[in-house]
């Protein structure tokens, strides 16, 4: 008798349990509808940024450390990503892990127009107050995303705006809501 041949096939890699599909399927839910309301696609040729943003969905926070495993990342690193998204998208994702340069100038003149203070440190794409916790970055989108300093993290905040010293303002106010 002889082998039919499929029986000595290797068999394929055990596929994603439901709860994995449901949270993949809803990711793709989710940005089909986006793009049927004329939203723009996300712009991010990143792993990570993608897959930051399939945890920021519902249930994703399920899957945050098995995503911690899989990526290297400690989950509070991604937790903090998950944040930086559900702000700014995957700009805001980029941007929490680094400010797209531009020169800091224009910016500090602005936040000290509103602020009235020249403690300010600046480097390329990113003016910080340490006093007061709070600095603001340049993303590649054009707009300034807000931080706070929190357990000697840099955290993102909601008010990611065109103008640094509208989100140096924003970032003020999450901070005095810690």
């Amino acid at each position: 008798m002889t082998t039919q041949w499929w029986l000595e096939e290797t068999p394929p890699p055990e596929v994603p349990g439901v709860p994995r599909l449901t949270l993949l399927l809803d990711d793709a839910a989710a940005r089909a509808a986006a793009l049927l309301r004329g939203e723009p696609e996300p712009v991010s040729d990143d792993p990570l940024a993608d897959a930051v943003r399939i945890l920021a969905g519902p249930g994703g926070h399920e899957f945050v450390a098995e995503a911690a495993r899989q990526t290297g990342l400690p989950e509070e690193e991604l937790r903090r990503l998950v944040l930086a998204h559900r702000h700014g998208g995957s700009t805001g994702v980029l941007t929490a892990l680094a400010p797209a340069p531009v020169d800091p100038a224009e910016a500090i003149r602005e936040i000290q127009a509103r602020r009235g203070f020249a403690g300010l440190t600046a480097e390329p794409g990113m003016v910080t107050d340490l006093t007061a916790k709070v600095q603001v970055r340049h993303g590649a989108d054009g707009r300034w995303y807000p931080f706070t300093l929190w357990r000697d993290r840099w955290w993102p905040a909601t008010g990611a705006t065109i103008s640094p010293g509208a989100a140096f303002q924003a970032a003020q106010r999450a901070r005095r809501a810690r």
